[in-house]
Protein backbone atom coordinates (compact mmCIF):
# COMPACT_ATOMS: atom_id res chain seq x y z
CA UNK A 1 0.00 0.00 0.00
CA UNK A 2 1.01 3.31 -0.88
CA UNK A 3 -0.40 6.62 1.14
CA UNK A 4 0.91 9.72 -0.54
CA UNK A 5 -0.07 12.99 0.99
CA UNK A 6 -1.75 15.84 -1.82
CA UNK A 7 -3.00 18.15 0.85
CA UNK A 8 -1.53 18.94 4.65
CA UNK A 9 -3.02 22.44 5.48
CA UNK A 10 -5.54 23.39 7.23
CA UNK A 11 -8.60 25.62 5.67
CA UNK A 12 -6.48 28.35 5.35
CA UNK A 13 -3.56 26.84 3.49
CA UNK A 14 -1.25 27.57 5.85
CA UNK A 15 2.67 27.24 5.21
CA UNK A 16 1.99 27.44 1.38
CA UNK A 17 0.03 23.70 1.88
CA UNK A 18 -2.63 22.37 0.17
CA UNK A 19 -6.22 21.71 1.53
CA UNK A 20 -7.05 17.72 2.55
CA UNK A 21 -6.17 15.04 0.62
CA UNK A 22 -5.09 11.93 0.90
CA UNK A 23 -4.14 9.61 -1.82
CA UNK A 24 -4.07 5.63 -1.15
CA UNK A 25 -3.18 2.77 -3.66
CA UNK A 26 -4.05 -0.71 -2.56
CA UNK A 27 -4.94 -4.00 -3.90
CA UNK A 28 -8.66 -2.76 -4.30
CA UNK A 29 -7.89 -0.11 -6.43
CA UNK A 30 -6.90 3.94 -5.59
CA UNK A 31 -9.35 6.00 -3.20
CA UNK A 32 -9.12 9.78 -1.94
CA UNK A 33 -9.89 10.36 1.53
CA UNK A 34 -10.95 13.68 0.77
CA UNK A 35 -10.75 16.35 -1.94
CA UNK A 36 -10.35 19.69 -0.90
CA UNK A 37 -9.68 22.45 -3.29
CA UNK A 38 -6.14 22.27 -4.30
CA UNK A 39 -6.03 18.33 -4.69
CA UNK A 40 -6.45 18.15 -8.58
CA UNK A 41 -3.39 21.25 -8.81
CA UNK A 42 -1.43 18.47 -6.49
CA UNK A 43 -2.26 15.53 -8.65
CA UNK A 44 -0.93 17.23 -11.53
CA UNK A 45 2.29 18.04 -9.57
CA UNK A 46 2.83 14.81 -8.49
CA UNK A 47 1.91 13.03 -11.18
CA UNK A 48 -1.01 11.05 -10.11
CA UNK A 49 -3.80 10.21 -12.44
CA UNK A 50 -7.18 11.06 -11.13
CA UNK A 51 -9.05 8.48 -13.78
CA UNK A 52 -7.39 6.27 -11.60
CA UNK A 53 -9.36 6.81 -8.91
CA UNK A 54 -12.67 4.54 -8.06
CA UNK A 55 -13.78 6.26 -4.88
CA UNK A 56 -13.72 9.42 -2.97
CA UNK A 57 -14.66 8.87 1.21
CA UNK A 58 -15.30 12.32 2.86
CA UNK A 59 -14.31 12.78 6.65
CA UNK A 60 -16.98 15.47 6.44
CA UNK A 61 -18.68 18.03 4.11
CA UNK A 62 -16.63 21.46 5.08
CA UNK A 63 -15.58 23.03 1.83
CA UNK A 64 -11.87 22.31 2.58
CA UNK A 65 -12.51 19.13 2.42
CA UNK A 66 -15.13 18.46 -0.80
CA UNK A 67 -13.79 21.64 -2.56
CA UNK A 68 -12.09 20.47 -5.56
CA UNK A 69 -14.74 17.73 -6.13
CA UNK A 70 -16.15 20.23 -8.81
CA UNK A 71 -12.63 20.71 -10.55
CA UNK A 72 -12.09 16.47 -10.37
CA UNK A 73 -15.76 16.04 -12.24
CA UNK A 74 -14.97 17.88 -15.39
CA UNK A 75 -11.43 16.52 -15.40
CA UNK A 76 -12.53 13.24 -15.40
CA UNK A 77 -15.32 14.45 -17.51
CA UNK A 78 -13.34 16.18 -20.42
CA UNK A 79 -9.36 15.16 -19.52
CA UNK A 80 -9.94 12.03 -18.73
CA UNK A 81 -12.89 10.99 -21.00
CA UNK A 82 -14.06 8.78 -17.94
CA UNK A 83 -16.92 6.21 -18.87
CA UNK A 84 -16.41 4.30 -15.92
CA UNK A 85 -18.61 5.74 -12.58
CA UNK A 86 -16.59 7.42 -9.73
CA UNK A 87 -18.36 6.40 -6.55
CA UNK A 88 -18.72 9.29 -3.54
CA UNK A 89 -19.09 7.87 0.47
CA UNK A 90 -19.26 10.04 3.11
CA UNK A 91 -21.59 10.90 5.77
CA UNK A 92 -25.34 11.70 5.58
CA UNK A 93 -26.09 14.45 3.37
CA UNK A 94 -23.30 13.86 0.98
CA UNK A 95 -25.23 13.69 -1.98
CA UNK A 96 -27.28 16.88 -1.63
CA UNK A 97 -24.05 18.86 -0.52
CA UNK A 98 -21.86 17.46 -3.57
CA UNK A 99 -24.84 17.87 -6.44
CA UNK A 100 -25.22 21.69 -5.34
CA UNK A 101 -21.25 21.62 -5.78
CA UNK A 102 -21.11 20.54 -8.60
CA UNK A 103 -24.01 22.29 -9.83
CA UNK A 104 -23.06 25.91 -8.51
CA UNK A 105 -19.53 25.96 -10.00
CA UNK A 106 -20.81 24.56 -13.70
CA UNK A 107 -24.58 24.34 -14.18
CA UNK A 108 -24.41 24.22 -17.71
CA UNK A 109 -22.26 21.10 -18.03
CA UNK A 110 -24.59 18.89 -14.90
CA UNK A 111 -27.69 19.97 -16.64
CA UNK A 112 -26.25 18.37 -20.15
CA UNK A 113 -25.05 15.00 -18.16
CA UNK A 114 -21.52 13.58 -17.89
CA UNK A 115 -20.21 10.65 -19.60
CA UNK A 116 -19.97 8.96 -16.50
CA UNK A 117 -22.23 8.26 -13.89
CA UNK A 118 -21.60 9.58 -9.90
CA UNK A 119 -22.69 6.79 -7.61
CA UNK A 120 -23.30 7.98 -4.15
CA UNK A 121 -23.04 5.65 -1.15
CA UNK A 122 -24.02 7.69 2.61
CA UNK A 123 -23.05 5.53 5.68
CA UNK A 124 -23.94 5.66 9.28
CA UNK A 125 -22.07 7.71 11.52
CA UNK A 126 -21.63 6.08 13.84
CA UNK A 127 -21.22 2.75 12.00
CA UNK A 128 -19.53 0.09 9.65
CA UNK A 129 -19.73 0.74 5.66
CA UNK A 130 -17.72 -2.32 3.82
CA UNK A 131 -16.87 -1.39 0.25
CA UNK A 132 -15.30 -4.50 -1.37
CA UNK A 133 -12.48 -6.06 0.43
CA UNK A 134 -12.24 -2.41 2.26
CA UNK A 135 -14.10 -1.81 6.03
CA UNK A 136 -14.79 1.99 7.17
CA UNK A 137 -15.59 2.47 10.50
CA UNK A 138 -16.79 5.70 11.32
CA UNK A 139 -16.77 7.62 14.66
CA UNK A 140 -19.07 10.91 15.01
CA UNK A 141 -16.15 13.80 14.92
CA UNK A 142 -16.23 16.99 17.48
CA UNK A 143 -16.94 19.31 15.21
CA UNK A 144 -19.31 21.03 13.08
CA UNK A 145 -22.60 18.92 13.57
CA UNK A 146 -23.95 20.40 10.12
CA UNK A 147 -20.94 18.91 8.08
CA UNK A 148 -21.61 15.82 10.49
CA UNK A 149 -17.70 15.18 10.83
CA UNK A 150 -16.22 11.76 11.04
CA UNK A 151 -12.83 10.19 11.94
CA UNK A 152 -12.66 6.96 9.86
CA UNK A 153 -10.95 3.31 10.59
CA UNK A 154 -10.21 2.09 7.29
CA UNK A 155 -9.02 -1.95 7.17
CA UNK A 156 -8.93 -4.93 4.78
CA UNK A 157 -7.81 -8.22 4.88
CA UNK A 158 -4.33 -8.06 3.96
CA UNK A 159 -3.99 -4.55 4.03
CA UNK A 160 -2.17 -1.75 6.41
CA UNK A 161 -4.82 -0.63 8.53
CA UNK A 162 -5.64 3.35 8.29
CA UNK A 163 -6.86 5.65 10.48
CA UNK A 164 -7.93 9.47 9.90
CA UNK A 165 -9.05 12.12 12.33
CA UNK A 166 -10.59 14.10 9.94
CA UNK A 167 -11.38 17.30 11.88
CA UNK A 168 -11.83 16.73 15.19
CA UNK A 169 -11.36 18.14 18.94
CA UNK A 170 -10.21 15.31 21.38
CA UNK A 171 -12.31 12.43 22.70
CA UNK A 172 -11.35 9.64 23.92
CA UNK A 173 -13.22 7.46 21.61
CA UNK A 174 -10.29 8.19 19.11
CA UNK A 175 -7.84 5.79 20.89
CA UNK A 176 -10.07 3.08 20.32
CA UNK A 177 -10.81 3.46 16.78
CA UNK A 178 -7.40 4.02 15.76
CA UNK A 179 -5.75 1.07 18.12
CA UNK A 180 -3.07 -0.82 16.44
CA UNK A 181 -3.46 0.80 13.00
CA UNK A 182 -0.60 0.94 10.79
CA UNK A 183 -1.09 4.79 9.45
CA UNK A 184 -3.22 7.47 12.01
CA UNK A 185 -3.35 10.70 9.99
CA UNK A 186 -4.11 13.30 12.66
CA UNK A 187 -5.02 17.05 12.53
CA UNK A 188 -3.24 19.81 14.33
CA UNK A 189 -4.53 22.96 13.82
CA UNK A 190 -3.37 24.67 16.42
CA UNK A 191 -0.42 24.64 19.20
CA UNK A 192 -2.16 25.53 22.23
CA UNK A 193 -6.57 23.50 23.16
CA UNK A 194 -8.05 26.68 22.59
CA UNK A 195 -11.06 25.85 20.47
CA UNK A 196 -12.83 22.29 21.71
CA UNK A 197 -13.32 21.84 17.65
CA UNK A 198 -9.92 20.70 16.34
CA UNK A 199 -7.20 18.99 18.21
CA UNK A 200 -3.72 20.55 19.41
CA UNK A 201 -0.03 19.71 19.57
CA UNK A 202 -0.81 20.44 23.61
CA UNK A 203 -3.41 17.66 23.11
CA UNK A 204 -1.32 15.31 20.84
CA UNK A 205 1.04 15.53 23.55
CA UNK A 206 -1.04 14.90 26.24
CA UNK A 207 -3.05 12.21 24.61
CA UNK A 208 0.53 10.81 22.96
CA UNK A 209 0.72 7.80 24.86
CA UNK A 210 -2.39 5.99 24.29
CA UNK A 211 -2.19 6.80 20.54
CA UNK A 212 -0.99 2.70 20.11
CA UNK A 213 -0.38 2.93 16.03
CA UNK A 214 2.69 2.31 14.34
CA UNK A 215 3.11 5.78 12.62
CA UNK A 216 1.36 8.75 13.44
CA UNK A 217 1.61 11.82 11.13
CA UNK A 218 0.27 15.41 11.98
CA UNK A 219 -1.76 16.87 9.12
CA UNK A 220 -4.29 19.60 8.68
CA UNK A 221 -1.54 22.24 10.79
CA UNK A 222 -1.43 26.07 10.92
CA UNK A 223 1.46 27.86 10.77
CA UNK A 224 2.09 28.09 14.48
CA UNK A 225 1.22 24.53 14.78
CA UNK A 226 3.53 22.99 12.08
CA UNK A 227 6.49 24.68 13.43
CA UNK A 228 5.76 23.71 17.03
CA UNK A 229 5.46 20.05 15.66
CA UNK A 230 8.25 19.69 13.84
CA UNK A 231 10.09 20.65 17.10
CA UNK A 232 8.59 18.16 19.03
CA UNK A 233 8.63 15.50 16.07
CA UNK A 234 11.21 13.54 18.10
CA UNK A 235 10.04 13.77 21.36
CA UNK A 236 6.57 12.93 20.41
CA UNK A 237 7.89 9.91 17.78
CA UNK A 238 5.69 11.48 15.36
CA UNK A 239 5.86 12.66 11.95
CA UNK A 240 5.15 16.18 10.44
CA UNK A 241 3.49 15.13 7.09
CA UNK A 242 4.23 17.58 3.95
CA UNK A 243 2.52 17.78 0.65
CA UNK A 244 3.98 15.16 -1.42
CA UNK A 245 5.38 13.01 1.13
CA UNK A 246 4.58 9.23 0.12
CA UNK A 247 4.92 6.47 2.24
CA UNK A 248 4.89 2.92 1.86
CA UNK A 249 2.99 0.42 4.17
CA UNK A 250 3.39 -3.22 4.63
CA UNK A 251 2.28 -4.71 7.56
CA UNK A 252 0.14 -7.76 6.59
CA UNK A 253 -3.26 -7.98 8.24
CA UNK A 254 -5.38 -11.54 8.86
CA UNK A 255 -8.26 -11.79 7.58
CA UNK A 256 -11.31 -9.42 8.90
CA UNK A 257 -14.35 -11.76 10.79
CA UNK A 258 -18.16 -10.92 9.03
CA UNK A 259 -19.65 -7.94 10.45
CA UNK A 260 -22.17 -8.69 13.03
Amino acid sequence: MELTFLGTADAFNSAGRGNSCYWIDDAQGSYVVDFGPTALLQCRRLGLDPGRLDVVYLTHLHGDHIGGLALLYIDLLFIRRRTRPLVICGPPGTQARVEALLDSAYPAVVAKGAGFDLRYREWDVPGVHQDGIRRIHTLRARHDNHAIASSLRIEAAGEPTLAFSGDTGWQPELVELVAGADAFICECSMVDAIFWGHLSLEEIRGYRAELRVGQLFLSHLGDESRVAAMAAADELNLRVAEDGLRVTLGTPRPPLPPTI
